[in-house]
C-alpha cells in the first residue's frame, strides 16, 4: 500500500512539472528577478551622473543676463516737484574659470571616479552573492531529490524483506521477533521518507524564492556537469585569486583609496586659490541701444582673484586630522578583513578538500555495503546469521548511499563558496 502511495506521489509530481531548469537557467532567472541587482544597477547609473556633475569644478561657468526696469511719473509726498517717467535696460555676459585651488578640483574628480568604481563593484558583488545563493539552493534541492530516492529504495527493500521474513515466519523458519524487528525498520524508513518529502518541498520553495518565481511553482532540475575542473590545484594559487578579486577586499581597497583622496582634499585648504573671470556688459535708458550698438555701449572687464584663508577657526586643521585618522582606520580594517578572509578561506578549502577526497571513499563504501547486504541475506536464509546482522547490513547500505549523496552535493556547494570568495561570476 505504501509503495502505491509513493508511486502516485512521484507520478503526480512529474506530471505537474512544467519546466526543467539547468543551473545556468536558474542563475539567469534569478539575476533578472533579483531586486537587489536592479538596485545596484540604479546605484551605478546615479554614480555615472555624479561623475558627469563632478566636472563642474574644472569646466568654466558661462552666464548671461538682461534687466529692464520701468518707472511711471509720480510726485513724492510733501513735494511739488514731479518725477518723470524713466526706464533702464542692461545686459551682461560673463565667463569665470577656476585656475588653481590647491589640487581640490582634480581630487574631486578622482573621488567621483572612485565612487563610480565602488558602485560598479557593488553591482558585481550583488551578482556574485545572488549566484552563490542560487547554487546553494540548486545543489541542496538536487541533494534532497536524490536522498528521497535513496530512502524510497530503502522503503522498497524493507517492504521486500518484511514480506520475505513473513513467509519464513509462516513456515516457522524464523521467530516472530525477527518479523517484528524487520517491521520496525520498515516503519522507520517510511517515517524518514515522509520527513524527507517535506524537506524536498521546502528546498524547492527556497530555490523558487531565490530565483524570484512563484514558490509553489512545479519544476524539475537538470543534473549539471562536474565543476571540479574549475578549482585550482594549489591552495596558495586559489588564495592569490581570493586576495586579488574577493568582493569584500576589493570594496575595502576602493574605500581606502577614497579616504586617501579626502586627505588630499583636506590638504588643499592650505593652498591659495586663483580664479579669473571675463565680463562684457552694457546699459542704456533705451532698449534698442543696449543690443544694437554693443561695440560702443558695452564694457569689457577682466578680474583675477587670488585668495588665501589665513585663519579658519581651527576648522582646517581639524578636518585634516580627522581625514588622516579615518585613512588609518580604513587601512587597519583592510588588514583585519584580509586576516579574517584568510581564516575563512582556509576553513572552506580544507572542508572542500576533505569532501573531495571522501567521495571515492564513500563510493567504495557503498559497493562494499551492497555486497555485504547480499552476503548477509544469504547467511540469514541459511540460518547462519541473525536478523540483527541482516538489519545492520540494510542500515549500512542506506547510510552509505546517503553519505555519498550528501558528500557529492556538499562538495559542489563548498566549491561554489570558494568561487564566490575568489569573485568568480
Amino acid at each position: 500500500m505504501f509503495r502505491r502511495i509513493i508511486t502516485v506521489i512521484i507520478f503526480t509530481s512529474v506530471c505537474a512539472a512544467q519546466q526543467t531548469y539547468t543551473l545556468d537557467q536558474c542563475i539567469k532567472i534569478a539575476l533578472e528577478n533579483n531586486l537587489d541587482v536592479r538596485l545596484a544597477q540604479l546605484n551605478v547609473e546615479a554614480a555615472i551622473e555624479n561623475r558627469k556633475g563632478s566636472f563642474s569644478v574644472i569646466l568654466p561657468r558661462v552666464s548671461a543676463s538682461t534687466v529692464s526696469a520701468f518707472q511711471n511719473a509720480y510726485t513724492p509726498a510733501g513735494s511739488d516737484v514731479a518725477v518723470g517717467e524713466s526706464e533702464y535696460h542692461s545686459g551682461s555676459f560673463s565667463i569665470s574659470q577656476n585656475i588653481f585651488d590647491g589640487g581640490n578640483w582634480w581630487n574631486q574628480l578622482a573621488l567621483s571616479k572612485n565612487s563610480l568604481d565602488l558602485a560598479v563593484h557593488g553591482e558585481q558583488t550583488t551578482r556574485i552573492n545572488s549566484l552563490l545563493a542560487v547554487k546553494r539552493a540548486f545543489y541542496q534541492h538536487l541533494k534532497n531529490i536524490e536522498l528521497l530516492a535513496v530512502i524510497r529504495r530503502q522503503v522498497e527493500l524493507s517492504e521486500r524483506q518484511v514480506e520475505r521474513v513473513r513467509q519464513q515466519y509462516e513456515l516457522e523458519a524464523v521467530s516472530k521477533s525477527d518479523l517484528l524487528k524487520q517491521e520496525v525498520l520498515l516503519g522507520d524508513a517510511r517515517v524518514q521518507y515522509l520527513s524527507q518529502e517535506a524537506t524536498l518541498r521546502n528546498s524547492r520553495q527556497n530555490l523558487a524564492n531565490v530565483m524570484g518565481i512563484d514558490v509553489n511553482s512545479q519544476f524539475q532540475l537538470s543534473q549539471p556537469s562536474d565543476d571540479g575542473s574549475s578549482i585550482a590545484p594549489q591552495e596558495n594559487e586559489i588564495w592569490q585569486l581570493v586576495e586579488a578579486h574577493n568582493p569584500l577586499l576589493v570594496s575595502k581597497r576602493i574605500q581606502v583609496a577614497a579616504q586617501d583622496i579626502r586627505v588630499k582634499i583636506a590638504q588643499a585648504g592650505y593652498f591659495p586659490s586663483l580664479s579669473m573671470s571675463v565680463g562684457y556688459s552694457g546699459s542704456s535708458d533705451k532698449f534698442d541701444e543696449v543690443f544694437s550698438d554693443m561695440g560702443n555701449e558695452w564694457r569689457r572687464t577682466i578680474n583675477l582673484s587670488l585668495s588665501y584663508p589665513l585663519f579658519t577657526g581651527l576648522q582646517r586643521s581639524s578636518q585634516m586630522q580627522q581625514s588622516r585618522i579615518q585613512a588609518d582606520i580604513q587601512r587597519h580594517e583592510l588588514a583585519q578583513l584580509t586576516r579574517n578572509l584568510k581564516v575563512q578561506y582556509e576553513n572552506i578549502f580544507r572542508l572542500w578538500q576533505n569532501m573531495n577526497e571522501s567521495i571515492p571513499i564513500f563510493e567504495g563504501t557503498k559497493l562494499a555495503a551492497e555486497e555485504d547486504l547480499k552476503l548477509a541475506q544469504e547467511r540469514y536464509d541459511l540460518g547462519a546469521a541473525t536478523i540483527l546482522d541482516l538489519l545492520n547490513a540494510q542500515l549500512s547500505v542506506a547510510q552509505a548511499n546517503s553519505s555519498l549523496v550528501r558528500a557529492k552535493y556538499d562538495e559542489r556547494i563548498l566549491l561554489a563558496e570558494l568561487d564566490a570568495l575568489a569573485g568568480k561570476l
